[in-house]
């Protein structure tokens, strides 16, 4: 949502508040979203985000939880600054060409909009596709302390630890996800692929790998991780890594923001190049 139109939302939302808590009722979870809106139109975005986690902690409606965790989500992603919003965009923009300037631009994102989920997810994303893994594991570490169901974080939390291959840890993250009714299940599933081959256990990388071509055949990791599983069964597989680079190659900008919540998103060209080059193959 544009940061105009939630910032409108907001402050529809906010302005009963003061009147309810004035007239002695006792406080409601609908008290408590509004409570939320108004400390996010003062950008006092914490604040908001922790009375919405205790606030969810205490109900057992599911109505109820499901309000407060949207409310949740809108308070934690929405850009309090346009400054912000437009270094963000940029750094989103940059992620493809230019890994440096991306990081750049969302890291000053991050400077005035420091507890903005938004920020923190792609910043962590970058910093995994640059290898400092271990930063982009504290920073979203830091926020899921706050909110510790977002689903988004956790995604971003598990794939820093899949690449410093934290098995164990990562899978402590994902056993709290139901990953196949997950909107993000194939970047999960392709984690679950690159977790069983690392942990040498083929069958459930097999398993994992039918899933993932369920949740989108289209999904050009698809290519890359079984032609990783070919690789090792010891089979050469070159159909699947010219697939992988072709479909790298031809991603029209739409197709890469589809998949780049994957900080690993074709960025493996290299390696499989030169693999089909000592085969003899090239890309067609």
């Amino acid at each position: 949502m544009k940061r105009a139109a939630v910032i409108a939302a907001l402050s529809f939302l906010a302005l009963p508040a003061f009147a309810q808590t004035k007239n002695g009722k006792s406080e409601t979870y609908k008290d408590i979203i509004e409570k939320a809106y108004n400390l996010s139109l003062q950008r006092d975005r914490q604040q908001a985000l922790n009375i919405l986690a205790t606030a969810i902690q205490r109900e057992t409606r599911p109505q109820a939880i499901s309000e407060l965790k949207k409310t949740t989500s809108e308070v934690a992603n929405v850009f309090f600054s346009d400054k912000a919003q437009q270094l963000f965009e940029n750094g989103v923009s940059l992620r493809k060409t230019d890994l440096n300037q991306a990081l750049d631009k969302v890291t000053e994102a991050a400077r005035i909009e420091p507890d903005n989920f938004s920020i923190i997810n792609e910043q962590a994303r970058l910093l995994i596709a640059k290898g400092d893994c271990k930063n982009a594991q504290e920073n979203v570490q830091k926020q899921l302390k706050v909110v510790s169901f977002d689903e988004e974080l956790k995604l971003s939390l598990a794939q820093a630890l899949i690449c410093q291959n934290r098995w164990l840890d990562y899978q402590k993250v994902a056993d709290t996800v139901v990953i196949k009714r997950s909107p993000q299940q194939k970047f999960w599933q392709a984690l679950e692929v690159e977790k069983s081959l690392g942990q040498k256990s083929l069958t459930k990388a097999q398993d994992a790998l039918a899933n993932l071509k369920k949740s989108d055949e289209k999904y050009p990791e698809l290519y890359y991780w079984n032609w990783k599983y070919g690789q090792t069964l010891k089979k050469n597989n070159p159909e699947e890594a010219q697939k992988y680079v072709m479909s790298c190659k031809n991603i029209s900008a739409n197709q890469y923001r589809q998949y780049m919540i994957d900080p690993m998103l074709c960025r493996r060209l290299v390696e499989v190049e030169g693999e089909l080059k000592g085969m003899n193959g090239t890309p067609e």
